[in-house]
């Protein structure tokens, strides 16, 4: 049985920073305010580090070394500045080995007055980052923990996107999948409501990277491999589908009534996993599902939400959550009772989990969740996010928030990455 969370209100003001562009190289390029530059005891002391009056040569420490140093680093702040001290430390930061390290997430917020021009927040500096990133401008985002984006936009283009190094990957077009007859939507419906949601399975950097697909109302999904010049339809259950995910090779999908479709790597459907008394909330008006890999098992996240009105328009507003796990033997959810010491991020993304102990700046425990109800909510209020505590089954709003101004552009959770 869920309870209605109490809400605590928490007041934090972000410092906002501008950043004209990051390179490829990993510098970053500053507008205004420049970094904080201090003396002390004859040490001049940089927001990117120490250095002394008289400079050692940088270059010439062991690749061993520089390695071991960057995989001390947490953020991708950390990761920026370490690259940018001289070529040698550059190449190590890109390095596969060491770009592996986790890295904190970021939330870009949604699309403002100045197009051009997103803010992303970084929790464990609590700055709101100013980036100049055309190629977001009237686009929708989707989120991945893996430093990219995917976007769609009226010209009927997908592309991921890099936004630090604003690298750019055009995709094949999804409306001439062989699943679609004929595509009947405008260039604003392609972009508001064609596309569902869109996920990744690793980095582009990787030869197995993989694109999945939800479209046209929750009813059709498809993929492709990097590389492929078309995608590959899945077979669709006859109710609207909530998530996907790649697992262990194999694609698993949920369905509005919790059913598990699992397909094989070559997009055949094998199974549907049907549950005849799936696990219910009571006195909900809404369920929405989440697909996630937890600790290396598959989990399932049911968002409880009630509805409310403002004018004329309904406005779905979070109340709980439960976990569930997927028991390979049984085939079936088994409800978990703790996430051990992992944090969630949900809502206009990947879903991804990440351990607290790794990452400064957020609380075990907590599922931070963004706001993904495309179309059902009013674009005067305020977007339904925030951090929600599976111990004690509190939310508290999140502190950096902009008022929705296109109905298209959502906030969304992603880990950044400069390679």
């Amino acid at each position: 049985m869920f309870r209605r969370p109490t809400t605590q209100s928490t007041t934090i003001s972000p410092r906002r920073c501008y950043l004209s562009s990051i390179s490829e190289t990993g510098r970053l390029h500053w507008s205004r305010p420049l970094p904080t530059v201090t003396k002390a005891k004859g040490v001049i002391c940089f927001a990117a580090g120490v250095y002394s009056r008289e400079m050692a040569d940088w270059s010439t420490l062991p690749d061993d070394l520089l390695k071991l140093i960057a995989g001390w680093l947490h953020s991708i702040e950390d990761y920026i500045h370490f690259a940018a001290v001289c070529r040698s430390w550059h190449l190590v930061a890109v390095q596969k080995d060491t770009s592996s390290h986790p890295k904190l997430p970021w939330l870009m917020l949604t699309e403002g007055h100045s197009s051009h021009i997103r803010e992303l927040y970084s929790p464990v500096s609590n700055r709101v980052y100013k980036l100049w990133l055309p190629e977001c401008q009237g686009r929708r985002c989707w989120g991945t923990p893996f430093g990219w984006l995917v976007t769609v936009g009226t010209d009927f283009r997908l592309h991921l996107l890099n936004p630090l190094s604003r690298r750019q990957i055009l995709l094949p077009p999804l409306q001439k999948c062989r699943n679609l007859s004929q595509l009947i939507c405008g260039p604003r419906e392609f972009r508001d409501v064609f596309l569902n949601k869109a996920v990744i399975s690793s980095s582009p950097s990787s030869s197995d990277c993989v694109v999945m697909a939800v479209y046209l109302d929750y009813r059709k999904m498809a993929f492709l491999k990097l590389g492929d010049e078309a995608w590959t339809p899945l077979e669709c259950s006859p109710r609207p589908i909530e998530d996907i995910m790649l697992f262990n090779g194999n694609f698993f999908a949920i369905d509005c009534s919790q059913n598990m479709l699992v397909f094989d790597s070559t997009g055949s459907h094998t199974r549907t996993i049907e549950f005849t008394s799936p696990p219910s909330i009571d006195e909900l008006d809404y369920e929405a599902k989440y697909l996630i890999e937890l600790k290396g098992e598959i989990c399932m996240v049911v968002r409880c939400l009630y509805e409310t009105r403002v004018t004329d328009t309904p406005c779905w507003r979070t109340w709980g959550f439960s976990v569930l796990k997927f028991d390979v033997c049984t085939e079936n959810w088994k409800a978990v009772k703790s996430l051990d010491g992992c944090c969630l991020f949900l809502g206009n993304n990947n879903s991804f989990a990440v351990q607290a102990s790794g990452c400064p700046g957020f609380r075990s425990g907590c599922i931070y969740f963004t706001d993904d109800y495309f179309g059902l909510y009013n674009t005067t209020s305020s977007y339904d996010m925030g951090i929600y505590s599976f111990e004690d089954h509190r939310i508290e709003p999140y502190p950096v928030e902009q008022p929705p101004l296109f109905v298209y552009s959502l906030p969304l959770w992603f880990k950044p990455s400069i390679n």
